[in-house]
């Protein structure tokens, strides 16, 4: 039987060796790997690193999948896995992105919230002396962080074909998505309100934080139009849903995007 590759990192791992560690676990040729850990800058029991093609070290040891020896700011372990193991995914390109920036200290200005360097962090406060756990427990954590990166590719290419709409209170934007709202995008575009509808049915529309928007009436009209439907109306009228993951409507509306977006326009 073949012996299992080796994955080797550092001590305390920090993001971009997790990172590294899970690439090649997911898209890469160690799915069972071992892995292993020393301290920052070693190799796995000294040996020259990439000396032993089933032995990967990643983050340390001066190697292919190390970027300590260069200053170059879009270099990091992860981006030169992700190179050699899944260099066209476009996901994954942007998850990487942020990694190497992160390990650059490319932080915007603004108030910080509690992110993944802060989750990471706490496991290894929380197993200081076990970093395989640290690994593990990150796995999962990553996969869904690229899961994330699929579906706002996904919802971006919905975006090419919006409907564009003006509305009381500004532009609009109405867009047909696989996975749900995402009004990010539409925002950032100029949009004070943007609308859905998703591949199963649930449809919404959502305005700016600080926009003067007011739902209300849209909402009356939905009441009487599609009244067998699940529609709420948010306290602030900013928001209005029928069918979300978190409360999946009873009776689904039966209205297509383009009739709810007159609606809006009707107000």
């Amino acid at each position: 039987m073949e012996t299992p590759l080796t994955i080797v990192g550092h001590l305390s791992p920090d993001l971009d060796c997790l990172t590294a560690i899970w690439l090649l676990m997911r898209f890469g040729p160690a799915k069972d790997a071992d892995l292993q850990f020393v301290p920052a800058g070693r190799t796995w029991q000294d040996q020259p690193v990439d000396s032993d093609p089933r032995v990967i070290h990643v983050d340390t040891g001066g190697g292919r999948f190390d970027h300590h020896h260069t200053s170059d700011p879009t270099l990091s372990a992860a981006e030169l896995v992700r190179r050699v193991v899944a260099p066209d995914d476009e996901a994954l390109r942007r998850l990487v992105d942020q990694v190497t920036r992160i390990d650059h200290a490319e932080y915007r200005p603004g108030q910080v919230f509690f992110n993944i360097t802060d989750l990471i962090a706490g496991y290894n406060a929380l197993y200081p002396n076990r970093p395989h756990h640290v690994a593990q427990a990150m796995l999962a954590n990553l996969d869904a962080w690229y899961e994330h990166e699929v579906r706002q590719l996904r919802f971006e290419q919905a975006f090419q074909n919006r409907l564009e709409f003006e509305t009381p209170w500004g532009l609009g934007i109405a867009v047909h998505t696989t996975d749900g709202g995402s009004s990010r995008l539409a925002f950032n575009y100029g949009a004070v309100l943007f609308a859905y509808r998703d591949r199963r049915g649930y449809m919404g529309v959502t305005a700016q934080r600080r926009s003067n928007v007011d739902l209300a009436p849209v909402y009356e009209t939905l009441r009487q139009c599609d009244s067998q439907a699940d529609w709420y109306l948010h306290p602030s009228h900013r928001l209005l849903l029928c069918g979300t993951p978190k409360s999946p409507p009873r009776h689904a509306s039966r209205l297509s995007l383009e009739e709810l977006v007159e609606i809006i326009r009707r107000r």
